[in-house]
């Protein structure tokens, strides 16, 4: 099942933008946008999401205020800040409150792409179940030297070497070309959903990069590049 998002941004062409973006992705699902804290708390006690994308200034309060509220609540939603304000205090309370990332706008899309991987990997090893160890906790709190990383060469469940090596190929061929998972997906001969889990998965390697193509008709399209 996709992960349940709620987004509060008092923007409302951000908090689209973030939408947009979102619904590109196989498996997030927004559940509603607020751009006020009394709608973003009414929205969480509803939906009851797994990530919250939270702007820190709102017309009727404090996005940090309102992340305080919910945690005090035992609402345990995984939380990403979003804000134009770049004061250390801010940061320093919303990591005190739980949050695992902190994006300042104006947004750069991969550096979102990232934060949303970071939430994936989370996700995944605490869904699993594994023993506590150090090497977990250093994985979830995202303080990995990366040598335990590099040394291990096993592909996730679910990534095939041989598919995936037919999807960097394509992008190594021509280093210019920006895809869609359709077209990928029509390339190499799978379906859509498939091909996008490979360039995810590339795109958390930081061999692609991802950016919304807005044609003349229809919402974006979420399309992936060799990262040069």
């Amino acid at each position: 099942m996709p992960h349940s998002v709620v987004i509060v941004e008092d923007e409302i062409a951000v908090a689209q933008l973030l939408a947009d973006y979102l619904g590109q992705c196989d498996d997030f699902q927004v559940l509603g946008i607020a751009t006020d804290k009394a709608t973003a708390s009414r929205l969480v006690a509803l939906g009851q999401p797994e990530l919250l994308l939270l702007d820190i200034h709102l017309p009727d309060g404090n996005g940090l205020e309102l992340l305080g509220e919910l945690r005090r609540q035992g609402v345990g939603s995984d939380v990403i800040m979003v804000t134009a304000a770049k004061e250390v205090a801010a940061l320093e309370k919303a990591m005190q409150l739980g949050a695992f990332d902190f994006l300042v706008k104006p947004i750069m899309l991969a550096r979102l792409d990232q934060a949303l991987a970071k939430f994936r990997a989370r996700h995944q090893q605490l869904q699993q179940g594994e023993v506590l160890t150090q090497s977990l906790v250093d994985k979830l709190l995202g303080t990995d030297s990366g040598a335990s990383a590099a040394s291990d060469t096993r592909l996730p469940k679910g990534i095939d070497a041989v598919t995936l090596s037919k999807v960097r190929q394509l992008f190594q061929e021509d280093p210019q070309a920006q895809l869609s998972a359709e077209k990928v997906g029509a390339l190499i001969g799978a379906s859509r959903s498939t091909a996008r889990r490979y360039l995810e998965f590339l795109l958390t390697q930081h061999e692609l990069v991802a950016d919304l193509s807005y044609g003349s008709i229809g919402r974006p399209e979420r399309c992936y590049r060799w990262r040069r």
